[in-house]
Protein backbone atom coordinates (compact mmCIF):
# COMPACT_ATOMS: atom_id res chain seq x y z
CA UNK A 1 0.00 0.00 0.00
CA UNK A 2 2.82 2.11 -0.67
CA UNK A 3 0.73 4.62 -2.84
CA UNK A 4 -1.28 5.51 0.05
CA UNK A 5 1.78 6.22 2.64
CA UNK A 6 1.63 9.79 2.28
CA UNK A 7 -1.81 10.37 2.47
CA UNK A 8 -1.56 8.48 5.24
CA UNK A 9 1.21 9.95 7.11
CA UNK A 10 -0.89 13.32 6.50
CA UNK A 11 -4.14 12.28 8.17
CA UNK A 12 -2.41 10.74 10.99
CA UNK A 13 -3.60 7.36 10.66
CA UNK A 14 -2.66 3.65 9.76
CA UNK A 15 -5.68 0.98 8.53
CA UNK A 16 -6.33 -1.78 9.82
CA UNK A 17 -8.75 -2.86 6.93
CA UNK A 18 -7.46 -1.43 3.78
CA UNK A 19 -10.93 -2.26 2.36
CA UNK A 20 -12.55 0.37 4.35
CA UNK A 21 -9.69 3.07 2.75
CA UNK A 22 -10.75 1.65 -0.74
CA UNK A 23 -14.61 2.52 -0.15
CA UNK A 24 -13.86 5.80 1.19
CA UNK A 25 -12.01 6.85 -2.50
CA UNK A 26 -14.14 4.94 -4.36
CA UNK A 27 -16.88 6.78 -6.38
CA UNK A 28 -19.72 5.46 -8.69
CA UNK A 29 -18.37 6.30 -11.31
CA UNK A 30 -15.19 4.33 -11.91
CA UNK A 31 -16.35 0.54 -11.83
CA UNK A 32 -20.38 -0.47 -11.17
CA UNK A 33 -18.92 -4.12 -10.18
CA UNK A 34 -17.31 -1.66 -7.17
CA UNK A 35 -18.84 -0.72 -3.44
CA UNK A 36 -18.49 2.70 -3.35
CA UNK A 37 -18.06 5.77 -0.90
CA UNK A 38 -22.19 7.01 -0.32
CA UNK A 39 -22.87 4.76 2.32
CA UNK A 40 -19.71 6.23 4.05
CA UNK A 41 -20.39 9.52 3.07
CA UNK A 42 -23.77 9.40 4.82
CA UNK A 43 -21.90 8.23 8.23
CA UNK A 44 -18.99 10.43 7.86
CA UNK A 45 -21.25 13.42 7.82
CA UNK A 46 -22.54 12.66 11.44
CA UNK A 47 -19.61 11.98 12.70
CA UNK A 48 -17.41 15.05 11.57
CA UNK A 49 -20.52 17.52 12.37
CA UNK A 50 -20.51 15.76 15.91
CA UNK A 51 -16.57 16.16 16.76
CA UNK A 52 -16.91 19.49 15.18
CA UNK A 53 -19.78 20.92 17.32
CA UNK A 54 -18.24 19.12 20.33
CA UNK A 55 -15.18 20.93 19.56
CA UNK A 56 -16.33 24.44 18.92
CA UNK A 57 -18.40 23.58 22.06
CA UNK A 58 -15.39 23.61 24.09
CA UNK A 59 -13.50 26.54 22.30
CA UNK A 60 -16.13 29.44 21.84
CA UNK A 61 -17.65 28.64 25.50
CA UNK A 62 -19.41 32.36 25.68
CA UNK A 63 -21.15 31.88 22.12
CA UNK A 64 -24.47 31.46 21.80
CA UNK A 65 -26.46 28.65 20.33
CA UNK A 66 -26.85 30.94 17.03
CA UNK A 67 -23.31 32.15 16.56
CA UNK A 68 -22.21 28.03 17.39
CA UNK A 69 -24.44 26.93 14.66
CA UNK A 70 -23.02 29.39 12.09
CA UNK A 71 -19.42 28.18 13.09
CA UNK A 72 -20.41 24.54 13.17
CA UNK A 73 -22.32 25.18 9.17
CA UNK A 74 -18.89 26.70 7.87
CA UNK A 75 -17.25 24.31 9.08
CA UNK A 76 -18.89 21.13 7.65
CA UNK A 77 -19.53 23.15 4.49
CA UNK A 78 -18.55 21.70 1.05
CA UNK A 79 -15.86 24.39 0.45
CA UNK A 80 -14.13 23.43 3.88
CA UNK A 81 -13.94 20.01 3.26
CA UNK A 82 -12.43 20.77 -0.62
CA UNK A 83 -9.98 23.13 1.54
CA UNK A 84 -9.01 20.33 3.37
CA UNK A 85 -9.27 17.63 1.07
CA UNK A 86 -6.60 19.97 -0.72
CA UNK A 87 -4.26 20.11 2.05
CA UNK A 88 -3.98 15.92 1.66
CA UNK A 89 -3.97 16.00 -1.41
CA UNK A 90 -6.98 13.46 -1.32
CA UNK A 91 -7.48 13.60 -5.33
CA UNK A 92 -4.88 11.78 -6.19
CA UNK A 93 -5.97 8.76 -4.47
CA UNK A 94 -9.55 8.68 -5.72
CA UNK A 95 -10.89 6.25 -7.76
CA UNK A 96 -12.92 8.03 -10.51
CA UNK A 97 -13.79 8.10 -14.11
CA UNK A 98 -11.76 10.21 -16.29
CA UNK A 99 -14.23 11.82 -18.01
CA UNK A 100 -15.63 13.38 -15.07
CA UNK A 101 -15.18 17.76 -15.10
CA UNK A 102 -13.58 19.44 -12.56
CA UNK A 103 -16.44 20.95 -10.86
CA UNK A 104 -17.63 17.24 -10.28
CA UNK A 105 -13.92 16.43 -9.05
CA UNK A 106 -14.22 18.96 -6.71
CA UNK A 107 -17.76 18.12 -5.24
CA UNK A 108 -16.30 14.27 -4.64
CA UNK A 109 -13.54 15.91 -3.15
CA UNK A 110 -15.50 16.66 -0.33
CA UNK A 111 -17.71 14.11 0.14
CA UNK A 112 -14.89 11.36 -0.26
CA UNK A 113 -13.72 13.22 2.67
CA UNK A 114 -16.86 12.30 4.78
CA UNK A 115 -16.64 9.02 3.91
CA UNK A 116 -12.85 8.42 4.73
CA UNK A 117 -13.81 10.13 7.84
CA UNK A 118 -16.54 7.17 8.16
CA UNK A 119 -13.67 4.88 7.68
CA UNK A 120 -11.68 5.67 10.04
CA UNK A 121 -14.34 5.61 12.94
CA UNK A 122 -15.61 1.85 11.54
CA UNK A 123 -11.70 1.12 11.74
CA UNK A 124 -11.15 1.97 15.12
CA UNK A 125 -12.98 4.00 17.45
CA UNK A 126 -14.41 7.68 18.61
CA UNK A 127 -11.45 8.50 20.22
CA UNK A 128 -9.60 8.34 17.22
CA UNK A 129 -11.25 10.09 14.66
CA UNK A 130 -12.19 12.79 17.09
CA UNK A 131 -8.27 13.44 17.49
CA UNK A 132 -7.92 12.59 13.28
CA UNK A 133 -10.61 15.13 12.59
CA UNK A 134 -9.57 17.93 15.17
CA UNK A 135 -6.07 17.60 13.40
CA UNK A 136 -6.86 18.06 9.90
CA UNK A 137 -9.35 20.68 11.05
CA UNK A 138 -7.61 22.61 13.26
CA UNK A 139 -6.33 25.46 11.22
CA UNK A 140 -10.28 25.70 10.44
CA UNK A 141 -11.24 26.19 14.37
CA UNK A 142 -8.50 28.61 15.26
CA UNK A 143 -8.72 30.96 11.93
CA UNK A 144 -12.36 31.05 11.62
CA UNK A 145 -13.86 33.66 9.81
CA UNK A 146 -17.63 34.09 9.24
CA UNK A 147 -17.94 37.60 7.76
CA UNK A 148 -17.18 36.77 4.39
CA UNK A 149 -19.33 32.89 4.70
CA UNK A 150 -22.47 34.14 6.30
CA UNK A 151 -25.20 35.31 3.88
CA UNK A 152 -28.33 34.60 5.65
CA UNK A 153 -26.76 37.56 7.89
CA UNK A 154 -25.50 39.83 4.86
CA UNK A 155 -28.54 39.42 3.29
CA UNK A 156 -31.01 40.36 6.29
CA UNK A 157 -28.84 43.40 7.04
CA UNK A 158 -29.49 44.47 3.52
CA UNK A 159 -33.14 43.79 3.28
CA UNK A 160 -34.01 45.27 6.53
CA UNK A 161 -31.58 48.64 6.03
CA UNK A 162 -33.55 48.55 2.13
CA UNK A 163 -36.89 48.82 3.51
CA UNK A 164 -37.04 47.22 6.36
CA UNK A 165 -38.25 43.59 5.41
CA UNK A 166 -36.64 40.63 6.31
CA UNK A 167 -35.93 38.09 3.61
CA UNK A 168 -38.59 35.12 3.55
CA UNK A 169 -37.62 31.78 3.15
CA UNK A 170 -39.61 28.66 1.14
CA UNK A 171 -38.90 25.17 1.62
CA UNK A 172 -39.37 23.66 -2.27
CA UNK A 173 -38.83 20.30 -2.16
CA UNK A 174 -36.58 17.20 -0.84
CA UNK A 175 -35.51 15.07 -3.39
CA UNK A 176 -32.75 11.73 -3.43
CA UNK A 177 -32.23 8.88 -1.31
CA UNK A 178 -32.78 9.25 1.99
CA UNK A 179 -28.97 8.72 2.72
CA UNK A 180 -28.02 11.52 0.44
CA UNK A 181 -31.20 13.90 0.12
CA UNK A 182 -30.96 17.34 -1.77
CA UNK A 183 -33.27 20.17 -0.30
CA UNK A 184 -34.44 23.07 -2.37
CA UNK A 185 -35.28 26.29 -0.95
CA UNK A 186 -36.39 29.85 -2.06
CA UNK A 187 -35.82 33.20 -0.67
CA UNK A 188 -37.55 36.49 -1.74
CA UNK A 189 -37.30 40.00 -0.69
CA UNK A 190 -39.65 41.06 -3.07
CA UNK A 191 -41.43 40.23 -6.57
CA UNK A 192 -38.18 40.71 -8.62
CA UNK A 193 -35.57 39.74 -6.01
CA UNK A 194 -35.55 35.85 -5.48
CA UNK A 195 -33.28 33.34 -5.55
CA UNK A 196 -33.48 29.28 -5.55
CA UNK A 197 -30.82 27.59 -3.74
CA UNK A 198 -29.77 23.63 -3.20
CA UNK A 199 -28.19 22.26 -0.23
CA UNK A 200 -27.97 18.43 1.46
CA UNK A 201 -29.93 19.84 4.58
CA UNK A 202 -32.26 23.34 4.87
CA UNK A 203 -29.54 25.38 5.80
CA UNK A 204 -26.97 24.98 3.38
CA UNK A 205 -30.01 25.32 0.91
CA UNK A 206 -30.83 28.62 2.69
CA UNK A 207 -27.54 29.86 2.31
CA UNK A 208 -27.03 29.03 -1.13
CA UNK A 209 -30.49 31.09 -1.72
CA UNK A 210 -28.97 33.97 -0.13
CA UNK A 211 -25.78 33.62 -1.52
CA UNK A 212 -27.32 33.81 -4.86
CA UNK A 213 -29.74 36.87 -3.71
CA UNK A 214 -26.73 38.85 -2.82
CA UNK A 215 -25.19 38.37 -5.99
CA UNK A 216 -28.18 39.31 -8.19
CA UNK A 217 -28.22 42.51 -5.77
CA UNK A 218 -24.47 43.04 -6.42
CA UNK A 219 -24.80 42.62 -10.09
CA UNK A 220 -27.52 44.91 -10.15
CA UNK A 221 -26.07 47.43 -7.47
CA UNK A 222 -29.07 47.95 -5.55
Amino acid sequence: MKRYSKLLNDIGYKFKNFEFLKIALTHSSFNSSEINYEKFEFLGDRVLGLIISESIFKKFNNDSEGELAKKLSFLVCKNTLKKIANVIDLQEYLNISKNLSIKSIDSIKANSLEALIAAIFLDSNFATIRRVVNKLWKDEINNIDLSKYDPKSRLQEWCLKKDNKLPKYNFIDKKGPEHSPIFTISVKHDDKLHAIGKGKNKQDAEINAAKLLLEKIEKRKL
